[in-house]
């Protein structure tokens, strides 16, 4: 029983060991960057999100909303969000099955998203789909180049979008008014 016990514990480790090492320094850095654009929105932290793009950035949502791809700066989108995603009383942006390829400075990934949002009693609207991302190496730090959202279905009212907005800035205030300083 002991020597069987010795064993498994043996093969976990090496296991783990294996696991560990097939993960490199920058691939981390990119699967960080990537899980924490999920939680950096749904937490409303965007003086923090606006770090993981690049100054210009191409966002691509035509397959939920039709239009064209927009260029835009990582401040002008940081803005958009902010003046939309706290008007919800939740979000949450569940992301799995990431998938990184690094060629040098440049990566590309794609995870598959379920994006849940929560309004009133009965607002409810979510997509799932697949996140994909191009990113560079710049001095040293992974930034996203480029979002493409690609659409699979939806749940809920899209009704729930419309009214955001409304409450966006007064509960982005009642967030910041709960920071933390460590001045």
């Amino acid at each position: 029983m002991k020597f069987r016990y010795w064993i498994l514990m043996v093969v976990g480790v090496l296991s783990m060991t294996v696991n560990a090492q097939t993960l490199t320094r920058d691939e981390a850095q990119i699967r960080s960057a990537l899980n924490s654009f999920s939680a950096m929105a749904d937490q409303g932290a965007y003086e923090y999100l606006g770090r993981l793009f690049s100054p210009e950035l191409t966002v691509d949502y035509t397959s939920l909303f039709g239009g064209e791809p927009q260029k835009v700066s990582r401040q002008d989108l940081m803005k958009q969000w902010a003046g939309f995603l706290p008007g919800f009383d939740t979000t949450y942006h569940e992301l799995s099955n990431m998938q990184v390829v690094v060629n040098g400075s440049s990566v590309s990934a794609k995870v598959d998203i379920t994006a849940s949002h929560w309004l009133g009693d009965d607002g409810f609207w979510a997509v799932t789909g697949e996140y994909a991302f191009l990113m560079a190496k710049v001095e040293g730090h992974w930034h996203i180049t480029s979002v493409t959202l690609k659409a699979n279905s939806e749940d809920g009212s899209r009704d729930i979008l419309a009214q955001a907005p409304r409450f966006a800035e007064q509960k982005l205030k009642a967030k910041e008014a709960r920071k933390n300083s460590f001045e």
